[in-house]
Order: structure tokens, then sequence, then C-alpha cells
């Protein structure tokens, strides 16, 4: 083989890596259109799913409310402090699920990370004081409680470390803000 020989090969190998790459750019683009219209249709479903949820969960916080509140209007005495917790820990459930179904909605239409990490930290907050509001305080340890008040607090200093953050630019010697430069 002579060195002729050998150039054409690197430069037929390099031409057909080059379109090869093309095809695989192409391809690349088709599989991840066609998966985000799988994952636009999973996330329509599963939003038609919770909506029935909370639907049905509605429907019996509204039982419970009336059952508790209006059969026994006249007589108050009845009602516990358990009935109140469990009343409003459905309650905070339903909330919480409400708050799901807005982050899933909120994919279909924009799948910026910062606003799904945003919410994601919003119901760990709501699923944390409604274990604090439905808490049993005298079964537990007051060591508990500080820590789930601990969590509480750092949760939301994180979600307000996220929801603040900014990439400030660094100001130029004439006060305009310095072009960005990217790194790739």
């Amino acid at each position: 083989m002579n060195l002729s020989q050998i150039s054409y090969y690197c430069i037929t190998f390099n031409v057909f890596n080059v379109l090869n790459m093309k095809n695989n750019k192409n391809l690349n683009s088709l599989f991840l259109a066609a998966f985000g219209k799988f994952e636009n249709i999973i996330t329509v479903i599963l939003s038609c799913l919770i909506g029935l949820i909370i639907i049905v969960s509605l429907v019996r916080v509204c039982e419970n409310f009336y059952m508790l509140f209006i059969n026994d209007f006249f007589e108050p005495n009845k009602i516990t402090f358990q009935d109140y917790q469990e009343v409003f820990g459905k309650i905070m459930t339903l909330i919480i699920s409400l708050e799901f179904m807005s982050s899933i909605l909120k994919v279909l239409k924009s799948h910026e990370i910062k606003t799904l990490v945003q919410d994601v930290i919003l119901i760990t907050a709501l699923a944390i004081a409604r274990k604090l509001i439905i808490f049993d305080y005298d079964q537990h340890d007051p060591v508990e409680t500080i820590v789930f008040g601990g969590l509480l607090v750092s949760i939301g200093v994180f979600y307000f470390l996220v929801r603040f953050s900014h990439h400030r630019l660094p100001k130029s010697t004439n006060g305009k803000q310095a072009e960005a430069h990217s790194v790739s």
C-alpha cells in the first residue's frame, strides 16, 4: 500500500465520518422530538388522573367537613382536636395534590429546571407543614418536633436561595455589564 492509497482511505474515512455524524444528528433530533411528544402525552394522562383523584378527594373532604361541623353544630362538645387535625390534614393533602398537578402541567409549558426545582421544594415544604399540622405532639418526643421544624426552615431557606439566585455579570469600568463569555 502506497502513500496515495493511505491518504485516499483517510480522506474517504473522514468524509464518511462527517456524513455519518450528520445522519446521527438527524436521528438524534428525530428521537428527541418523538420523546418530547411521548413526554407530553404522559404528562396529559397523569394530569387527568391526578385531576380525578383531586375531585374524589375534594368530595371526601366536603363529606368529612359536613359530618363534623354541620351535623355536630349544636353539639360542639363532640368535636375533638383529632377531628380538626384529620380535616386539616386532608385539606393540606388536597393542596399538595393541586400543587403537584400544577408542577406537572408546568412541564408542558416550559422545561426550565429552576421552575421545576422550586415546585419540588414547595411540595416538600407543604408535605412537612402538613405533617406538623397533623402531628400528635403528646405522643412524640420534643426532639422530633424540633427536627421537623428545622427541616421546614432549611427547606424554606433553600427555596429562598433558588428563587432569588441570579447569574449576575461583573460590571465593567464604564458602568455597563460586561458581555458573558460562554465556556464550551
